[in-house]
């Protein structure tokens, strides 16, 4: 291939992969090794990773980045566990890529970069992304499954299933099929038994409060919803009882904090009872915050079945 036409192949290629192109990509444009050699000398071609190369220099973006990581592990490699739910909007990722290929094959450490390798990656649990192959929503819990504690686990379900791309027949249909894979248990739990009204919760906390409400039996309340022109995290309505958990995100300046009294006030005023809970509390009184609930609760409900006598 003439210099001119090389020239013109690798910007191409380059600009659909965010600054990055693989030597064996270059070999199939037809890029000659003499020219591939000659770039490379001169800076053109920037080394990344053993036959993995950045067009011009080394500022790339979070996708040339994995990209160039993808690229290093070989054809048919694609993002996976940890770095797909990421790139999925799922959870953040730290420490090393995680990429997700066939066994088989040669293999290399690399620096920043931690090899999966499977018998098994049908073309229905491949996706594409601003040029990035990774691994679907489905097949990405499946694999973090063993990487994460259940409530964890519970709060990327919630998540994904936020994001209105989890596909909870394809998820049913994986765990169904996935017997023997570490962690399957606990995924196959979570999607058993996750709160219908769990999407609507706004953070962690609110996920493991509801997860909480299932495993000590409490009635499922509802989720975010306005009593009295303000929104409270969970109103148990023929109860009238109202649960708000406190997090920093929400909670964590001193105007929050005004109104969160106020608003305590206003409920309690139009005959609310109102518990507020911490993720420090829950995790040092857990028992005593809950019987304070239930009290609330039993107690709100036998009033409420208990009928009048006459002329009161």
């Amino acid at each position: 291939m003439k210099n001119r036409l090389a020239t013109d192949a690798i910007r191409a290629l380059a600009e659909r992969q965010h600054g990055v192109v693989a030597l064996r990509q270059l070999q199939v444009l037809g890029v000659g090794e003499d020219l591939i050699r000659h770039r490379v000398n001169a800076r053109l071609l920037i080394p990344l990773y053993r036959g993995v190369f950045a067009l011009g220099h080394r500022r790339l973006s979070q996708e040339g980045y994995w990209i160039s990581v993808v690229l290093a592990c070989g054809p048919g490699a694609v993002l996976s566990h940890a770095s797909a739910l990421d790139l999925w909007s799922v959870r953040g990722s730290r420490g090393p890529v995680d990429v997700l290929r066939r066994s088989g094959g040669e293999w290399y450490p690399r620096t920043g970069i931690r090899l999966h390798q499977t018998r098994s990656l049908p073309p229905d649990h491949i996706t594409e992304e601003r040029g990035i192959p990774f691994t679907s929503l489905e097949r990405s819990l499946r694999d973090m499954a063993r990487h994460l504690t259940m409530k964890q686990l519970e709060r990327a379900v919630v998540a994904a299933d936020r994001t209105g791309q989890l596909h909870w027949p394809q998820l049913v249909s994986l765990v169904g099929s996935s017997r023997g894979h570490k962690g399957i248990g606990r995924l196959r739990a979570v999607v058993h038994r996750i709160h219908p009204h769990a999407r609507d919760a706004r953070s962690g906390l609110e996920v493991d409060f509801l997860a909480l409400c299932r495993e000590e039996g409490l009635p499922a309340p509802a989720v975010n919803v306005l009593v009295h022109g303000y929104l409270v995290d969970f109103l148990w309505p023929a109860q009238r009882v109202v649960v708000e958990t406190d997090t920093y995100r929400y909670h964590g300046d001193r105007a929050a904090f005004e109104s969160d009294h106020e608003r305590t006030a206003a409920l309690i005023a139009a005959g609310y009872d109102v518990h507020r809970a911490t993720r420090q509390l829950l995790q040092r009184h857990r028992d005593l915050f809950l019987r304070n609930v239930r009290l609330a609760l039993t107690s709100r409900t036998a009033s409420n079945s208990t009928p009048s006598r006459p002329g009161t």
